[in-house]
C-alpha cells in the first residue's frame, strides 16, 4: 500500500530539516527507501542481503535493516525492516515491517505492516496493519487493521478492522469491523459492524450492525441494531435489540425493544415502553374536559392497540376557599372494547400544579397530584367520541410527605378525532 507523500511531509517536516530525501512507503514489491544522508557509527552486517546493521548510534541514519538497537538524534531511515530498539528525536521510517520498539519526537512510519510498541510526539502511521501498543499526541493510523491498545490525542484511524481498546480525544474511525472497546472523546465511526463497546460523549455510528453496546450522551446510530443503544436519542433502521433513552427511533421493530419516553416505530409490532409511543396503527385524539377537580382540560391523546398515553393541561380546583390554579398531567392506560362503539379503560395520572396567587395564601406554589380513574367512552361517529370518568385523588407538597388533600374525582368530557 502506497502512502501519499504530501500528507506524510506535513508531520515528517523534521526529515526535511535534518536533509534527507523526500521518501516513499514501501510497496509490495520490496523495493527499498532511496539512500539519503548518513551521519552515524555503525555495526553492519554486509555479507547478509540486503546487510544488517546490528548497532546504530548518530545524528541521522540511513542504512537498509536494523536487527538490533538504533539510536538517532534526528532521523532514522531504515530501507527494508526494523527489529529491535529504534529511538530518533524527529522520526523513525521503515520501509517496510517494524517489529519492536519505537520512539520519535514527532512520527514513526512504516511502509507496511508494525509490531510492537511504537511512541510518537505526533503520529504513528503504518501502510498495512498495526499490531501491539500504539500512543502518539495526534494519532494513530492503520493503512488495514489496528490491533491492540491505541491512544491517540485526536484520532485513530483503520482503513479495515480495529480490535483491542482504543481511545481517541476525537474519534475512532474504522472503515469496516469494530471488536473490543472503543473510547472517543466525540465520536466512534464503525463503517460496517460493531461487535464490543462504543463510548462517547456525541455520537456512535454502526454503518451495517450492532452487536454490541453504544453508549453516548447525545446519540447512536445503527442500519441494524441486535444489541444495545443508551443515549439520549438512539435511531437504528431495524431495531432488533434494546433502544433505551429519552427519544427512540426505528423502521422496524418486530424482535426489539424500546424503552424511552418518546419510542417512534415504523412497524406496527413494535414492543414499545414510554410516556409517548407511536406506530403506524397510532391514533391522535384531542380530549376537551372538564371535572370537580380539572376544571377545564385539553389533551392530546396517542393510543394504540391496548394501551394508551395522555399529555395534557387545565385549571386545576383546589376547593372553594381558593382560586384556580393552573396544572400539566400525564396520563397511562388500558382500554378495551365492550360493543362496537362502547370502551372500558383505566389509567393512572400524574398532575403537576401550580398554584398561582393562592401561595399568598398559604398554600405551597407547587404541588402534585395522583389520579387513578375508571373511563367509559362512547363513540358518536368516527371522529367524535364522549367519556365519563371517577377516580380519586392525593395531593401533596413536593418534598413532603404529609398530605394536602384527597378527594373522589369526577370528569367527562368529549373526544375528537
Amino acid at each position: 500500500m502506497k502512502l501519499n507523500t504530501k500528507l506524510i511531509s506535513m508531520f515528517l517536516s523534521g526529515c526535511l530539516l535534518a536533509g534527507t530525501m523526500p521518501f516513499y512507503a514501501q510497496t509490495r514489491s520490496n523495493k527499498g527507501l532511496k539512500k539519503g544522508v548518513n551521519l552515524a557509527a555503525n555495526i553492519t552486517n554486509k555479507k547478509k542481503d540486503p546487510p544488517r546493521t546490528y548497532l546504530n548510534l548518530g545524528l541521522i541514519s540511513n542504512y537498509s535493516c536494523l536487527n538490533g538497537v538504533g539510536i538517532n538524534a534526528i532521523s532514522s531511515i531504515t530501507h527494508y525492516h526494523s527489529i529491535g530498539f529504534q529511538v530518533a528525536g524527529i522520526t523513525n521510517v521503515t520501509g517496510l515491517n517494524a517489529s519492536g520498539f519505537q520512539l520519535s519526537g514527532i512520527a514513526n512510519v512504516t511502509g507496511k505492516d508494525t509490531k510492537g510498541v511504537t511512541l510518537a510526539g505526533l503520529m504513528n502511521v503504518t501502510g498495512n496493519s498495526s499490531s501491539g501498543i500504539a500512543v502518539s499526541a495526534i494519532g494513530n493510523v492503520a493503512g488495514l487493521d489496528a490491533k491492540g491498545i491505541f491512544i491517540g490525542g485526536l484520532v485513530t484511524i483503520a482503513g479495515r478492522n480495529s480490535s483491542g481498546v482504543h481511545f481517541a480525544g476525537l474519534a475512532n474511525v474504522t472503515k469496516k469491523t469494530q471488536k473490543g472497546v472503543f473510547i472517543g472523546g466525540l465520536m466512534n465511526v464503525s463503517g460496517e459492524t460493531l461487535k464490543g463497546v462504543q463510548l462517547t460523549s456525541l455520537l456512535n455510528v454502526a454503518g451495517t450492525q450492532n452487536k454490541g453496546l453504544q453508549l453516548a450522551a447525545l446519540g447512536n446510530i445503527a442500519v441494524d441494531n441486535r444489541g444495545m443503544q443508551l443515549g439520549i436519542t438512539n435511531y437504528g433502521e431495524q431495531n432488533n435489540g434494546l433502544q433505551a433513552g429519552l427519544a427512540n427511533v426505528s423502521v422496524k421493530t418486530a424482535k426489539g425493544l424500546q424503552l424511552g419516553i418518546v419510542n417512534i416505530s415504523q412497524d406496527s409490532t413494535a414492543h414499545q415502553i414510554g410516556c409517548i409511543n407511536i406506530t403506524p396503527h397510532t391514533k391522535y385524539q384531542m380530549i376537551i374536559s372538564g371535572g370537580n377537580l380539572n376544571k377545564v382540560n385539553l389533551a392530546i391523546r396517542f393510543k394504540n392497540r391496548h394501551t394508551y398515553t395522555e399529555l395534557g393541561g387545565g385549571a386545576f380546583y383546589l376547593n372553594s376557599d381558593y382560586k384556580a390554579s393552573v396544572s400539566a398531567f400525564y396520563r397511562g392506560g388500558l382500554y378495551c372494547s365492550l360493543l362496537p362503539r362502547l370502551e372500558l379503560s383505566a389509567d393512572a395520572g400524574f398532575y403537576h400544579i401550580e398554584t398561582l396567587d393562592n401561595k399568598n395564601q398559604g398554600i405551597p406554589a407547587r404541588l402534585y397530584a395522583l389520579q387513578p380513574r375508571i373511563n367509559v367512552e362512547y363513540r358518536i361517529g368516527s371522529k367524535l367520541g364522549i367519556f365519563a370518568s371517577g377516580g380519586y385523588s392525593w395531593t401533596r407538597q413536593y418534598g413532603h410527605s404529609s398530605m394536602f388533600d384527597h378527594k373522589a374525582t369526577f370528569e367527562a368530557g368529549i373526544v375528537l378525532f
